[in-house]
């Protein structure tokens, strides 16, 4: 956008008179301090309850990778039992006695898998590609909170100077109702001049009202993104990072955009679970483990003795009722479905950048032309106030160029924010609203800071050997391509029967009262009751 133009509108809302909903925000704040966008926006990236929440989602996913890392690593257990039994048995004899059994004992197990066909690996990618993609939904998050900040900047500027232009125009025709009474007492002007700018008057009093409202709406959506009311907001600098050329955006689009990189990412996780589902075949070889102590007969310490165990066990999945296929295929399927979803988002990102950009640029010509139409209308205003004052003039046509003069400011007002919009709105589809490159002092949020803290927290001895070794098993992720539609050899539409709906119009429903159905209640949900069954 023009910095010209930014400035000009911003000039035209510093000259505009006070109005009542300006000062009565000065009364409830005192002294407004300046405040520029990179303050908002600083302060909305640090306290924005909807960016913390997302970035507390984004710490749950970074432990998915702990949880599917765990096989590699060594599990342990102790186990402590105090046991007694009673039994009464016959005898040879026909009588009955009581076997007394006592037993306790405490043991300390232990089981390390050592191959388990590429599964673990395979999900440790499938979670790696997971929190990656959750970054991005977190950088998307960004932007897109952003953008709130800087529309909700804008938009409180832009209320501001419709406030102002409604208040100036109020008061112009205060003073044409004013003067046209005093002419008509003179018999220059009639009863129907003065209820013209009386009428005039009263609609533009009716619009002063609603863009009170409007500007406290604003307000209110820059306190809800912000976590502050509004001071007194000064011009909003050039964003940074505009492309030069719309074929630029598209660029960038394909490069940066978060939401697609979402969309690629999450069929990266779903690569990973398609090879970890076919590594459900796979045998799992596992060493365990367990020393301790036991009494088999009583609970005297002096009768614990010592017993150690230790196995190495293999475990290979032979029928399993076709639920590993089944969850093979299912996986496959998925992974077509986020194939697709990749260009969903490509289309949904490129048509949003191509609208952003069109608005930009539809923007920045209506701030000229309005430009053009404020200076002229001016102009032609004060020539017929000066005919209506030496008579040649009428009051139509002063109440004509009032009007016109109010729609050119309002076309360049709405269109400074328009195009501002606009522009925020290309950079947060493009993913480059950051907080950092409109503000350099902001502190930014790094998500991989938590990834390191809790893989550091949870490393295993065994990890180094046992990770190598289980990604050269990781099975294949290749999925076959979707089954496509076969082309359409007629394209054209059946002729219709019905070419008009005829009327009459529809009046009522074909409504049919519905029968209640009687019999005793069912008090007994039980499977007997409820089907019948025996």
């Amino acid at each position: 956008m023009n910095v010209d133009m930014l400035r000009l509108a911003g000039a035209l809302l510093l000259l505009l008179p006070a109005t009542p909903a300006v000062a009565q925000t000065a009364s409830e704040t005192q002294v407004a301090a300046p405040e520029t966008l990179g303050q908002a926006i600083a302060d909305a990236y640090r306290t924005n309850p909807s960016l913390e929440a997302q970035r507390a989602q984004l710490r749950a996913l970074d432990e998915q990778i702990v949880q599917a890392g765990a096989a590699y690593r060594l599990t342990a257990g102790v186990n402590m039992s105090l046991q007694y039994q009673s039994q009464d048995q016959r005898g040879l004899l026909g009588d009955f006695a009581v076997a007394r059994g006592r037993t306790m004992g405490a043991r300390l197990t232990a089981s390390q898998i050592l191959l388990n066909g590429g599964r673990t690996a395979a999900q440790v990618s499938a979670a790696e590609a997971t929190v990656l993609a959750g970054r991005e939904r977190l950088r998307e998050a960004e932007n897109a909170i952003l953008l709130e900040v800087v529309d909700a900047f804008v938009s409180v500027r832009r209320d501001q100077a419709l406030v102002a232009i409604q208040q100036r125009s109020l008061d112009s025709y205060g003073r044409q109702v004013t003067q046209a009474i005093a002419r008509e007492r003179g018999g220059d002007l009639t009863r129907t001049d003065i209820a013209q700018a009386q009428a005039q008057r009263e609609i533009i009093r009716a619009q002063l009202a609603q863009a009170t409202v409007n500007l406290q709406a604003s307000r209110g959506r820059f306190a809800a993104a912000v976590g502050r009311n509004p001071g007194a907001l000064l011009v909003p600098p050039t964003l940074p990072g505009l492309p030069r050329s719309l074929d630029a955006a598209f660029v960038v689009v394909e490069k940066e955009s978060p939401s697609l990189w979402q969309a690629i990412l999450a069929t990266k996780a779903g690569d990973a679970r398609i090879a970890a589902q076919r590594a459900e075949r796979a045998p799992i070889v596992a060493l365990s483990g367990g020393y301790g102590y036991g009494s088999p007969y009583t609970y005297q310490v002096r009768d614990l003795g010592a017993q150690a165990t230790g196995a190495v066990t293999l475990t290979m999945p032979l029928l399993t009722g076709g639920v590993i296929g089944s969850r093979v295929r299912a996986a496959v399927a998925e992974r077509q479905q986020l194939g697709f979803e990749v260009e969903t988002a490509r289309r949904a990102a490129l048509t949003n950048a191509q609208n952003a950009w069109n608005q930009a640029v539809a923007g920045g010509e209506q701030m000229a032309a309005g430009q053009l139409a404020t200076e002229a209308a001016e102009s032609a205003l004060i020539g017929v106030q000066r005919g209506f004052a030496e008579g040649f003039r009428s009051n139509f046509e002063v109440l004509d160029s009032e009007q016109r003069l109010l729609t050119a400011q309002l076309v360049f007002v709405n269109a400074t924010y328009g195009a501002y919009a606009a522009e925020a709105r290309l950079l947060a589809t493009l993913g480059r609203l950051q907080a950092a490159a409109i503000d350099q002092a902001v502190p930014t949020y790094d998500p991989a800071q938590n990834t390191r803290r809790v893989r550091a927290k949870t490393f295993g001895p065994f990890d180094p050997l046992l990770a190598p070794i289980d990604r050269a098993q990781v099975p294949s992720s290749a999925a076959g391509p979707a089954p496509r539609l076969a082309p359409a050899t007629d394209t054209q539409i059946r002729p219709a029967i019905v070419r008009a709906l005829p009327g009459p119009l529809g009046t009522a429903l074909p409504i049919v009262a519905v029968p209640i159905l009687s019999g005793p209640a069912v008090a007994d949900l039980s499977d007997t009751a409820v089907t019948g069954g025996g």
